[in-house]
């Protein structure tokens, strides 16, 4: 399956929900995710964009694990993306690093998730980095992803999001910015 998304630094979280419930949306209680992604090479921002795969284990809420496999599209935001449910995080994480894999990062997370028009809504607030809105698209499509992000980001428009608050990369991306700015 292919994941298209677009993200923005939210800077009012309350009245863009109340923007989104006007429209019809309805929110699914609030959950934890917390992510450790793996890659073949880590190191700087250059060196961890030159992985060809990007794979991540995931607990939700302290219960479900998940394995998802990602490989990158034409941009940070475009994905082929495989997920399955697993029984343990600790044998998924000891098969990566017996395959090559080094863990690269944790992301921690609470997401608040809504939908419309089939596309995922969420609200992330993202330890270290703030609140966010991403807004993602389920395609087998291999049409234009940024045709489709252009598309996702007049809806963000439409609820008071500013171009300028538009972010181009996932949080490991970010994340791996802002850790390199510190040094």
């Amino acid at each position: 399956m292919r994941e298209i998304e677009i993200k923005a630094k939210l800077k009012n979280k309350a009245r863009t929900m109340k923007r989104l419930r006007a429209m019809g949306c309805v929110f699914e209680a609030p959950i934890t995710q917390n992510d450790s992604v793996y890659t073949k090479r880590i190191g700087s921002l250059a060196v961890y964009r030159n992985n060809d795969a990007y794979l991540r284990i995931r607990i939700k809420n302290g219960i479900e694990t998940l394995f998802t496999y990602k490989k990158k599209g034409v941009n940070d935001l475009d994905s082929i993306e495989h997920e399955v449910t697993i029984d343990s995080k600790e044998e998924m994480e000891h098969a990566l690093l017996h395959m090559g894999y080094k863990k690269a990062m944790k992301i921690d997370k609470v997401r608040t998730i809504t939908h419309y028009n089939g596309c995922e809504i969420c609200i992330d607030n993202v330890k270290g980095l703030g609140i966010f809105i991403e807004m993602e698209k389920l395609t087998n499509s291999s049409g234009s992803a940024n045709k489709i992000q252009d598309e996702l980001f007049e809806f963000f428009k439409a609820i008071g999001i500013d171009k300028k608050d538009r972010v181009a990369s996932g949080y490991d991306i970010l994340i791996l910015q802002k850790n390199s700015k510190r040094r």
